[in-house]
């Protein structure tokens, strides 16, 4: 038995993984980045972007010891621009907690950190990445078409067959099924994670093909013999397609295995297609808007010499003059430590 639950709140609703979840549209709520989080805007927020497919980082804290204002259950977020929403740390630990997510979402896996908070204490912190799935749309409905739709699901692939014959009954693996590519125009797609693997056995494939390099597709895989290849390479060519088009089509699809059935040929597309995605996946998550990232490659970070925490040098608000040179500090309080008696760290450091 269910309870309906009655709210003046108008509801907003998204699918995922098949299941319908229905949730106030308060959800859209103005996250700062000094505003503590609970749980439960947490959930709301992930629904919100994961519903978007925008990659983002979930930041908690474990555990604290010693001096520090974070308390255990503290939650924030991070999207890939390294913008902070919520609040798990002051600015001494802020670039370690950034840089350490940025790198979650490059690499797709959690991690946990262990840092030392300005005022002493130390506290863990565990991270885990929301990445968008990437997109295989397959043309055809050949038994390399389902192997290829049964691989990529397990591999995390959203599906979408495009065939007039296709049903769910012969591809259960799918995620959608389209008569016609003029169905690819009502889907949203990032078109560098988004790959297609022509299966047609010659049917239509260069129309395909020109359509879905048009689109601006990563890769567009054709199933084809050398001379079929040849044949849709001239085609693209004639149809006035650049070289820089013509390059995102391989033919013949994956990589060389000595490949003989349906699901061999499948394991050598899909190897093929995981490789450039990795390529490309940086690019497209970590925008060059990413400062956080943009300043780990362009400067060296400092090192506060009194607490031993990472500056970020561009936003250093508290800096001295040293014997020509300048000091980087987390906060006001280790500036006037250092100040006071700038050798005993000095000789710390040296140590």
């Amino acid at each position: 038995m269910y309870k309906r639950l009655v709210s003046s709140e108008p509801l907003r609703s998204t699918k995922i993984n098949g299941w319908q979840l229905i949730y106030s549209s308060s959800a859209q709520i103005p996250f700062q980045q000094e505003r503590s989080l609970t749980s439960h805007d947490i959930l709301l927020r992930q629904l919100e972007l994961g519903s978007s497919d925008i990659p983002f980082v979930v930041v908690g804290v474990l555990k604290t010891d010693g001096p520090t204002a974070i308390k255990a259950g503290n939650k924030a977020i991070i999207l890939a621009d390294g913008s902070i929403e919520g609040w798990v740390g002051g600015h001494c630990t802020e670039n370690d907690i950034v840089a350490s997510a940025l790198a979650c979402l490059r690499e797709g896996v959690s991690r946990s950190l262990n840092l030392t908070t300005c005022q002493g204490g130390r506290m863990d912190v565990y991270m885990e990445p929301y990445l968008p799935k990437r997109k295989l749309l397959i043309f055809g409905h050949v038994p390399i078409a389902s192997a290829l739709s049964r691989l990529a699901r397990s591999l995390n692939f959203s599906v979408t067959i495009v065939d007039k014959t296709a049903s769910k009954g012969r591809f259960p693996d799918a995620d959608h099924i389209l008569e016609s590519i003029e169905g690819l125009e009502d889907q949203s797609f990032s078109r560098s994670q988004t790959f297609a693997v022509l299966a047609t056995m010659g049917e239509k494939d260069q129309e395909y093909a020109e359509k879905l390099s048009r689109l601006g597709l990563r890769y567009i895989g054709v199933v084809a013999g050398k001379k079929r290849a040849s044949e849709v390479i001239s085609y693209l060519r004639a149809a006035g397609l650049s070289e820089k088009e013509i390059s995102r089509v391989k033919s013949p699809a994956g990589i060389y295995i000595r490949a003989v059935t349906a699901e061999e040929i499948a394991l050598s597309i899909m190897a093929e297609i995981i490789e450039l995605s990795r390529e490309t996946k940086e690019r497209e998550i970590l925008p060059e808007s990413a400062t956080h990232e943009q300043m780990s490659h362009q400067d060296t970070p400092a090192i506060d010499p009194v607490c031993g925490m990472t500056v970020d040098k561009a936003f250093a608000a508290f800096t001295a003059d040293f014997q020509g040179k300048t000091v980087y500090f987390c906060c006001e309080s280790c500036k006037n430590s250092f100040v006071s008696g700038p050798q005993k760290y000095i000789l710390r450091q040296n140590n």
